[in-house]
């Protein structure tokens, strides 16, 4: 029997993730099943299993692989090592966030990542195991560590001044970002220009955490 070569398999599970991409482009990704995938792939049962232990690997794996995860981390780490004044950089890195998210929607699996999100928002099982696989929600959540850590530092030293509970302005941010997630992946925020609207979105953003902090 000939060797399975690690190119072999890179290949079978490559193809698995197009014929994954064909079928996002016909329906919402609530309404797939492993089914769908088996037959778009033309492979058996079998087979599919072998390489994904069901359609949340698939879609893990799908979207890390369509989706640029590192250079929001870059963008950050950038900024707070750059010698601008702290409410620039706060400002900056917030945009970074906007302009991030708003480079991912051009892109199916972006905006599969945000369809996950919302279709696992009540699954607290599921989101526990598949969240931190996503490199998107890593890259995410690395950005705001960063800012959060960069906020208290400069809290302390008296450079920023809070006017509510920073804790209040961190969850603020956060459920504005999920609700962005939530408005994509469910349409409220479609055509040409989301991208621009996202953007301006959070240079409101920056300007409102800002006013609160009174940099």
């Amino acid at each position: 029997m000939p060797k399975v070569t690690d190119e072999y398999l890179t290949d079978k599970k490559n193809y698995i993730l197009e014929c994954t991409g064909e079928i996002l482009k016909e329906k919402p990704l609530y309404s797939i099943t492993m089914r769908d995938i088996i037959k778009k792939a033309g492979f058996s049962q079998g087979i599919i299993y072998h390489y994904y232990a069901g359609l949340d690997d698939i879609y893990v794996d799908y979207i890390n692989k369509n989706t640029t995860y590192d250079l929001l981390e870059q963008d950050i780490d950038t900024l707070l090592n750059s010698q601008r004044e702290e409410k620039e950089i706060l400002s900056e890195c917030i945009i970074a966030i906007g302009r991030y998210i708003g480079e991912l929607l051009k892109s199916v699996g972006g905006r599969t990542c945000f369809e996950l999100i919302v279709y696992y928002a009540y699954d607290l099982e599921k989101r526990a195991v598949v969240f931190p696989k996503l490199k998107f929600k890593q890259s995410l959540e690395y950005a705001q560590n960063k800012i959060v850590e960069y906020t208290m530092a400069n809290v302390e030293k008296g450079v920023f001044h809070p006017q509510i509970p920073v804790r209040s302005l961190i969850m603020f941010v956060s459920s504005f970002i999920d609700g962005i997630a939530q408005s994509t992946a469910t349409g409220v925020m479609e055509g040409d220009d989301i991208s621009e609207e996202i953007n301006v979105m959070f240079q409101i953003l920056a300007k409102v955490v800002l006013g609160y902090l009174e940099a």
